[in-house]
Formats: structure tokens, sequence, C-alpha cells
């Protein structure tokens, strides 16, 4: 009853600013000297209503005086790092007389080991107090180190020193609030200051890198094998040990490619699932192009040299074909978004999986390699993104299982 008499007595508030003027209008004289005092007594009430949504200035004085210890704390936390990487740096050049570091230049003048202890100090105070806690006052921390080992270099007769774990820590600060092309291209540029340490250690590959791994545990492995364990495919009983096995086959550039794309679906999807709108329906079908994209040169490695000089052009109806007999690749084709509202529910309905992917890989290579614009919640491709994205995993699985061809 009171929610009902509430309802009905709310509207009628913002009518009585009316109401008085026109009776303070049309009242006897003697009456009007009142309105004054109504008017007044109204507004105090209106000021009122409104009071308890506005900030009260000791709000405001507390979000200040928090804020700047805030900064300062911030400030002192940098001017510290950076006190010791300029301790560290003079060191290693002056009082140790440590040679400058190149990274085309093999083999290193030092070891894995020695290589860091410039940095070390700054790196260990911050991990052992920071790391764990924002990972875009991480990306502050390293940015400004960085900069400061680069302004050091060109005040020192270019001078440098090894920046592979200084590269490292600011990629996968940046990679953890999904800044995915700043922290990947980091994580590789940490790989290239690091290759005079050969290839093979632990250190250089970007497989072993527990910083990379930890990244794609949390934003690919864990969905990627949630998607793989519900299609339940034939020939992977295990998809941990096949997902495994599946990304250790990829070379550096195909695995940084692919954890990318994937990453970009999931944060994508998410973000269409919870707002529909066109910037997102575009970066949706974008980054499925690239995974379509990643399957075609994935299948491309299928085939031996020798068979990819028998044909001048390889097209993916080709590729498919050439490694899957029997497979139809026939009128895999849309040119508009209504044409993938036809012809996706009658792809996503054939009984043969390996038929069923394959062909919907082909007709989303060939759609979103000649449109940039979405479409909305009512199409197809958007209302069933999940089962789709399923589809075109399924057919990195096939890929996946297919015997790998001497280089």
């Amino acid at each position: 009853m009171g929610a009902v008499l509430c309802f009905a007595v709310f509207p009628c508030l913002f009518a009585v600013p009316a109401l008085l003027e026109r009776a303070r209008v049309s009242l006897p004289f003697k009456y009007k000297r009142l309105f004054p005092n109504i008017q007044c007594a109204w507004k105090l009430w209106g000021e009122r209503m409104v009071e308890k949504y506005v900030e009260t200035r000791d709000e405001i004085a507390d979000f200040i005086r928090s804020s700047s210890r805030l900064l300062a704390e911030l400030d002192f936390l940098l001017q510290l790092g950076v006190w010791r990487l300029d301790f560290g740096m003079l060191n290693w050049r002056s009082i140790d007389n440590k040679p400058s570091f190149d990274p085309a230049v093999t083999p290193a003048p030092y070891s894995y080991a020695e290589k860091n202890f410039y940095f070390n100090a700054s790196n260990n105070l911050w991990q052992f107090s920071m790391w764990k806690s924002h990972p875009s006052i991480s990306e502050i921390y390293y940015s400004t180190l960085l900069q400061r080992i680069k302004k050091f270099k060109s005040n020192n007769q270019g001078f440098d020193f090894n920046k592979g774990i200084v590269y490292a820590n600011l990629g996968v600060s940046q990679s953890a609030q999904m800044k995915l092309d700043e922290g990947f291209a980091n994580i590789l540029n940490a790989l290239i200051e690091d290759s005079p340490y050969s290839a093979d250690t632990p250190e250089y590959n970007l497989k072993r890198r527990d910083l990379f791994i930890q990244f794609e545990i949390r934003y690919v492995k864990n969905y990627l094998q949630a998607i793989v364990t519900g299609l339940g495919i034939g020939g992977i009983p295990q998809p941990e040990q096949f997902l495994n096995s599946f990304l250790g086959s990829l070379n550096n550039d195909q695995r940084v490619f692919f954890d990318y794309t994937f990453a970009r679906i999931i944060q994508n999807r998410d973000l269409w699932n919870d707002k529909e709108n066109s910037f997102t329906a575009n970066r949706l079908l974008a980054y499925t192009q690239d995974f379509c994209l990643f399957n075609e040169d994935f299948l491309k490695s299928k085939f031996s040299q020798t068979e990819l000089q028998s044909r001048t052009h390889w097209e993916l109806r080709n590729l498919i074909a050439g490694k899957f007999s029997g497979i139809d690749v026939s009128s895999c084709s849309a040119v508009e978004m209504s044409d993938l509202d036809t012809e996706l529910p009658i792809e996503l309905g054939r009984q043969n999986d390996k038929e069923r992917c394959l062909r919907m890989l082909l007709m989303l290579r060939n759609y979103s390699s000649h449109n940039v614009k979405g479409g909305t919640g009512t199409n197809y491709f958007y209302s069933h993104y999940t089962e789709i994205l399923g589809e075109l995993v399924r057919a990195a699985c096939y890929i996946a299982l297919l015997p790998t061809q001497p280089p």
C-alpha cells in the first residue's frame, strides 16, 4: 500500500511549483503576501530532498587527502626504484667495468645470471611488495625504469644493459590488463634481448617462460580446455595433454598470434554478452577472421614443401581438400550477413563433425575477409556465437591431429 501511495504521490510533487505560481496569480491580493514564505519553504524542502545525493565537504576533503597521500607514496616508490637502478647502473659500468650489452652480438659478454645484477634490487623490491596487487601500477613502475635505462644509454655514449627482465615484466603487467598489443610486443622484446643466451634455454624460449605461461593458462588454456572437453572429439581422450601438445607444436609467431586472437575473442564475446554494440560486433567479426587465418596457416604447416610447390597458389578450400578427403567444400560462401543467417543454421545442423566444422571454417573465412561491418544480436552469427566458436576450435583440433610434416 505504501509503495502504491509513493508512486501515486511522488510525480505530483514536480507539479507543485507550477500550481503555486498559478495560485499566486489568481488569489486575492491579501493572500499573495503569504506566497514568498510558502515558496521559500517549498524550495528549502526541495534542497534538503536533493542534498542526500550530493557529496559533502568532508567527503571531498577525505578524497583529496587520501589521493594526495596515495600519489606521494607512489612517487616515493618510483623514486626509490630509480635511485636503486641508478646505483646499479653506475656500479656496473664504472666500478665493475662491465662492457656494454648488445643483443646482436654473440656470445654475450657475461653470463645470464650476471646480466641482471644491475637491476635485481629494483626488481626484487617491487616483486616483494607490489607485483601481485595492481598490474596497472606495475606497468607504470617498469615503464619508468625502462625509460631510465634508455636515458642512461643516451647520456653515456650508447652504453647499454640487457633489458630482458624489464621488457618481460612490463609485458606481463600490460597483458594482465588485456593491453595485448603492447604486452605481447614487450614479451617478444624480452626474447630479443635474451637471444645471445641460446634459444634452447628456458630463459629465452617463450614456451617455457613462467610469466608468459601464467598469462596463457589464465586467458587461453582454461577457456580452451573447457571448449575442447565439451566437444568430445574422438582421438582426444585427455584434453589438457592434447592442448599442451598442440600449443607446444606452434612456433613463437604462431603461438603468440593464437593466444592473442583467442584471448581477444573471449574478451569481446564477454563484452558483447554484457551489452551489444556495433564496435564490439565489428571486433568479434575481425578476431573471428584472425582465428580462421590461424587455422589456414596451421593447416598449411601440415603440408611438405614438395606438396606446397605442386601449386602456384593455395586457397583454404584447396588445403582442406588436400588433407581431408571426402569433405565437400562447395558452396561455402556468404556475401551478406543475411546469407550467414540462412547458411549457418544449415551448416550447424550437419551430422558429420569434421565436415561441419571445416565447412564453417571456410564459410567464415570467406565472409570475414570481405566484410568489416558487424551485425546485431538478431543475426545468427552473434546469437549462436558460442556454438560457432566451438566449431572453429574443433577445426583446429582436427588440423592438430594431422601428421606433422618435416621442415
